[in-house]
């Protein structure tokens, strides 16, 4: 398991079965003098979604993995990172190796996400389909030249290979914890064992 950051990376890309039920918390007050108009006063400046994944392990290698890694969250008090596996942002434009400045499509990512917390400020890039470990960068700093088409990332450190902008994904990496202190594994035949994780996202914690 890598560590970024001082946080372990769970690497695992977990099963996608069945729905998602992903809830959106945000910590708010309603101010309502019940003769007028309501109105939610946000207290946080981000949510904190909560979500499950699904990891099955097969053999003692793998159920160890996953033991091995539920202990180490000590229940709720050990964060982690956790890769979204989805293509967030897409590059325009190879990203060659050494480089600082990562081209990708405008998606108003300065806009709408590079904000004062951590929350999508970190990066895993790995080549589709090729089996080449994650790197993970920060993005250090965006620009928007507001033509609808480009936005610019400042990546640290700079690349650490090539990347092809075909076939390269970049996902963000979600600072989390167990939203459990307990979480069951359930053992199947066929040394199989299957456990669903609830965790919670913490991008006021993450490092800006």
């Amino acid at each position: 398991m890598s560590v970024y950051l001082g946080y372990d990376v769970l690497e695992l890309n977990y099963d996608r079965v069945g729905a998602i039920d992903e809830r959106v918390e945000r910590k708010a007050s309603r101010l309502d003098n019940k003769t007028g108009k309501r109105f939610i006063d946000a207290e946080s400046p981000a949510a904190n979604p909560v979500r499950p994944f699904s990891w099955s392990a097969v053999g003692k290698v793998e159920k160890a993995a996953l033991r091995a890694f539920l202990d180490a969250r000590v229940g709720r008090a050990v964060p982690f990172w956790l890769p979204s596996f989805q293509w967030d942002l897409t590059l325009k434009e190879d990203l060659n190796s050494g480089v600082t400045i990562a081209t990708v499509v405008w998606c108003r990512y300065r806009e709408q996400m590079f904000g004062t917390t951590g929350g999508r400020r970190h990066l895993a890039l790995w080549p589709y389909g090729i089996g080449t470990p994650m790197q993970f960068y920060k993005i250090a700093d965006a620009d928007d030249p507001g033509n609808g088409v480009t936005e610019s990332l400042t990546l640290s450190p700079g690349a650490t290979q090539t990347y092809l902008k075909d076939t390269t994904v970049l996902s963000f990496l979600k600072l989390c914890r167990l939203e459990d202190d307990l979480v069951s594994v359930r053992y199947l035949g066929g040394d199989v064992a299957v456990a669903t994780i609830q965790v919670r996202e913490l991008p006021l914690e993450a490092p800006v």
